[in-house]
């Protein structure tokens, strides 16, 4: 397998396969194929993945991708302006991303869900469904705007939005936490969770959060409306 991410700010994915090579990932993100790229529906992570998945807002099934006779082309991309990493998993390693950002992976790569904290999914978050991801092999993510790294090296813990988590090391303790003093959650933009990061392993941010980009879309679109409403009236 082969790829290539496209652009700067608004980045694609291409991946060129050879005969016998295969992908999985979120068909709803695919932007172009080759003719002969065969697409059919599975079941990552079993009937019980694909329930846990559509209950909790993510695609139940994903699509398998694999070229006929000759070697052909998947190109991916986010929903939302973003860009795009290239996670390459040794044998036995893990790493756990937010649904949302999951693109594709290699046929090689085992998925699981995870079911974390169910509370902070409502506050704007990755609470509620994270997927794992072990290798061999290589899993693409999209980021919503730029891509914010961090290595922790166990000294010291991280802290975040759980609406701004991409993806971690699955070596990492991850905890959801509320904010005691709910005057600093209310009035000071944090929100009520917190996300919590110890140990040693890599921390991958979207820098814009999808939840809120999405809010401010929709209020300002309402209000929008609501002034051309008053002015025809």
């Amino acid at each position: 397998m082969k790829y290539s991410i496209v652009g700067s700010s608004m980045q694609s994915l291409d991946i060129e396969l050879e005969e016998g090579e295969k992908i999985y990932g979120d068909s709803g993100k695919l932007v172009s194929k080759s003719e002969n790229v065969v697409m059919v529906p599975r079941l990552v992570g079993g009937l019980v993945g694909a329930i846990e998945r559509k209950i909790t807002g993510a695609t139940a099934m994903l699509t398998e991708f694999s070229p006929k006779d000759t070697p052909g082309v998947v190109s991916m991309s986010g929903v939302m302006p973003g860009k795009i990493k290239a996670i390459e998993l040794e044998e036995g390693e893990a790493f756990v991303a937010e649904h949302y950002a999951f693109l594709a992976a290699e046929d090689s790569v085992k998925f699981t869900i995870q079911i974390v904290n169910v509370g902070a999914a409502f506050f704007g978050g990755a609470g509620l469904v994270l997927q794992k991801f072990e290798g061999p092999g290589v899993v693409f993510i999209h980021t919503v705007g730029d891509i914010i790294e961090y290595e922790l090296d166990g000294t010291k813990a991280l802290e975040v939005d759980p609406g701004h988590i991409a993806g971690f090391s699955a070596t990492l303790d991850y905890k959801i936490r509320f904010v005691d003093n709910i005057r600093t959650a209310m009035f000071g933009g944090v929100g009520i969770f917190l996300a919590k990061f110890e140990g040693k392993g890599h921390v991958i941010l979207h820098s814009i959060s999808r939840f809120k980009l999405s809010s401010e879309i929709f209020i300002n679109g309402f209000e929008q409306n609501k002034n051309l409403m008053q002015k025809k009236q």
